[in-house]
């Protein structure tokens, strides 16, 4: 069944990140086809991966010729599923994520499967759950679905997660028979999302997550105080450990369904990072992000003055 499920990995200037993305696909899911949509990378770096990736998978350059004005993340997601046939399952992920583990026969059942009995499914989520989604306003309740094996969010004021996360598993018919087109924002598209579908669920058992402690701001340049954040965080490249198959098994059949956390499961493979992990440097530092703000207003407000 692994041809009939399409990985479309969104990429921009973070060629180590895509390479280690597009292996780990290649070495969970063996004979799964992958199709790279690249946002016009112009680092020379990025570019030779590119160049490699493109032996092997599709890779698709801002500017090409298609169906769709192709440009940023979202008018690529469009492109994409576009791209898809109708009896495709399809999964969205981005340079910055890995697959931690192989994908069984099991897994492709399941998936089907939980399409197959909700009909007003319109998202699953591979990934794990991040642990920042324990505390606070980023806080996420679940429920769970004993005959599917899903964790279900239940309602809430959060813009993204409940219905809809950038990095999904859809079906390619179900998308095109709501009419979905890709809005620009995560919460745009959540919001879409619930006016067609019902809450995402998230597999008792992912198999790909986010790498943490990134770095923002791909070949932009950054402000003295995100730089700041960035050596505080120790952003970098992080990548994960493969999980081990013990891990897997407790996942998929311990007595109590585990809440599928990414810090309680997965490990770094380059030592420890404070948890739990972060995916924006600035964030819970208030005093950086307004330093940030300030800084890009004072930018803006020399670069008009220029004018």
């Amino acid at each position: 069944m692994n041809d009939n499920l399409r990985f479309f990995v969104f990429s921009y200037n973070r060629g180590q990140f895509l390479a280690n993305c597009v292996h780990s696909i290649e070495r969970s899911a063996p004979g799964a086809p992958i199709v790279v949509f690249d946002d016009c990378s112009s680092d020379p770096a990025t570019c030779a991966v590119l160049e490699d990736i493109a032996i092997r998978h599709r890779v698709v350059r801002a500017g090409e010729t298609t169906r769709h004005k192709l440009g940023g993340l979202y008018g690529n997601m469009q492109a994409a599923l576009e791209s898809a046939a109708d009896n495709e399952f399809v999964c969205f992920t981005q340079d910055d994520t890995q697959m931690v583990r192989a994908l069984s026969d099991e897994d492709y059942r399941t998936i089907a499967a939980c399409f197959a009995a909700r009909p007003e499914l319109g998202f699953l989520s591979p990934a794990f759950i991040r642990g920042i989604s324990r505390r606070g306003r980023r806080r996420i309740d679940f429920g769970y679905d004993a005959r599917l094996q899903l964790f279900c969010p239940r309602p809430s004021r959060r813009s993204a997660g409940v219905h809809y996360s950038d990095i999904c598993l859809s079906r390619a018919d179900r998308l095109r028979a709501a009419g979905w087109r890709f809005r620009i924002g995560e919460p745009a598209n959540s919001a879409q999302a619930a006016m067609h579908f019902g809450p995402m669920g998230y597999l008792r058992c992912p198999f790909l997550m986010w790498l943490p402690n990134g770095p923002a701001y791909r070949g932009k340049t950054k402000t003295l105080a995100l730089r700041w954040a960035e050596r505080r965080r120790r952003c970098g490249f992080h990548p994960f450990r493969d999980l081990d198959p013990a891990v897997v098994e407790r996942l998929r059949h311990a007595p109590a369904p585990l809440l599928p956390v990414a810090e309680d499961f997965l490990t770094i493979a380059d030592g420890e990072l404070d948890k739990p992990w972060v995916y924006d440097p600035l964030q819970g530092a208030s005093l950086l992000k307004h330093l940030n703000r300030g800084e890009l207003f004072l930018k803006r407000c020399l670069a008009g003055g220029k004018r």
